[in-house]
């Protein structure tokens, strides 16, 4: 092309190929749907996690009442549990023999939370691959906005044009301008082309017109992203959601980190998924050069600081105090669950653990996803605070009530008064 253009004293201004999307799956199409319809990617967000919670909501719920009354038969049991610790201190296997008969005896189930918890599990599993999957597909569609208004632009441009400068070749996908006719016809563009070429001696005249038409489509792409990229993108102080609540994540991501988010997903070519390196056979929308191309003039979105942890700590700070709240609703299954107390302390390793999972998970994937794990925290948080109050109300109402009806088998000729004091039932007759 560049022999021809010499020869014919012509340049090729190029147009890039066509944009694919990450294929999405039902949860994405959802995540997306909520997005479309509110018309915040964050509220979005809000009311998915609230949505994917209320889902699991019976099953939490069966799970902390399960622990709650365990706890509670756990304390009612205190006395045996202290003998059983000190009689068979020396026998862990003994121990936890006796024990496991005891809670039979007792009606005590260590398993009966187990399988919604493995639920719940499963779901935020399922919520982790979700967001990983949207964060990507998002980014994509962003960039595609880009390439888009890149490609909008040179053809507006080109095709403003007088008609005797340019002829559009299909089968290269570019415009080909003459040279003389350009000048001849835009003196103003060829002022620009001295100017670029006085101020580069090392540039050609080909090149020089390139760039200028070049740069009229990266304002456009700037334009863009200001009018509609970061409309779709930014949430309070977070100016890309699906990148880290950082300040070494920046919003718009450089290429090399561009193709590690969205290599590992499927793009939606026609009627069959191709994976990054497959899709380039199509278009070379997603090469290095394009996307360094059409992202030139977005300098300082590729700088600046995408966030400030602030969703990193609310995240550690949310499991933390929901991990200690749920300790203190299993205090006596921490003490009893072994000879030596030892439960507690596996107990404590368990929230570290936890707290670490959830901070990496911070760190590693998108403020989308921190935001879905503060929301599940503060409804797991508040889910348990209320179920907790609501067992202890029925518990006890339970314990009263027992009370009550030994009492008036113990004195069946006496009731309560409401003063407190007790009443012959003849007398009062």
């Amino acid at each position: 092309m560049e022999i021809l253009s010499l020869l014919n004293n012509t340049v090729g201004i190029p147009l890039y190929g066509q944009t694919y999307d990450i294929a999405l799956n039902w949860i994405g199409t959802l995540i997306r749907g909520l997005i479309v319809t509110v018309g915040s990617v964050g509220v979005g967000i809000i009311l998915f996690s609230i949505i994917l919670k209320v889902i699991v909501l019976p099953f939490d719920v069966y799970q902390r009442i399960a622990m709650r009354k365990q706890n509670i038969k756990m304390k009612e049991n205190q006395s045996k549990m202290e003998k059983l610790q000190k009689q068979y201190a020396n026998d862990k296997e003994k121990y936890n023999q006796k024990v496991m008969e005891m809670y039979k005896e007792s009606g005590i189930s260590m398993f009966s939370s187990c399988l919604p918890m493995i639920l719940s599990m499963i779901i935020f599993i399922v919520a982790i691959n979700a967001f990983n999957a949207y964060s990507q597909y998002a980014n994509v569609e962003n960039y595609n906005t880009m390439v888009n208004a890149y490609n909008s632009e040179l053809k507006t441009v080109c095709e403003s044009l007088d008609e005797e400068v340019w002829t559009f070749d299909e089968e290269e996908n570019d415009y080909i301008l003459n040279i003389d006719k350009l000048y001849e016809k835009h003196p103003e563009i060829k002022t620009a082309v001295n100017e670029a070429m006085t101020a580069d001696e090392t540039i050609t005249e080909q090149s020089a017109i390139t760039k200028y038409f070049e740069s009229k489509a990266q304002d456009a792409v700037v334009a863009v992203y200001d009018a509609e990229v970061f409309g779709h993108t930014s949430f309070l102080w977070i100016k890309n959601i699906w990148a880290t609540d950082a300040s070494y994540k920046h919003p718009v991501l450089e290429f090399s980190e561009f193709k590690a988010e969205v290599e590992r997903q499927k793009f939606q070519v026609g009627d069959t998924n191709k994976n990054f390196a497959g899709v380039a056979e199509y278009t070379d929308v997603y090469d290095v050069e394009a996307y360094n191309k059409i992202t030139a003039k977005l300098t300082t979105q590729k700088s600046q600081a995408n966030g400030y942890y602030i969703l990193v700590v609310l995240s550690i700070g949310t499991i933390l105090l929901q991990q200690w709240v749920s300790m203190r609703g299993q205090k006596e299954q921490q003490k009893y669950s072994s000879v030596d107390g030892q439960g507690a302390a596996q107990q404590k390793m368990t929230m570290v653990i936890m707290t670490g999972m959830f901070a990496i998970f911070s760190f590693m994937y998108s403020s989308a996803f921190s935001i879905y794990m503060i929301m599940s925290n503060v409804l797991s948080l508040l889910s348990t605070l209320i179920i907790n109050k609501l067992v202890d109300i029925s518990e006890s109402k339970k314990e009263e009530k027992a009370m009550q009806e030994k009492y008036n088998k113990r004195f069946p000729n006496r009731v309560a008064t409401t003063n407190g004091k007790k009443a012959d039932k003849k007398d009062k007759k």
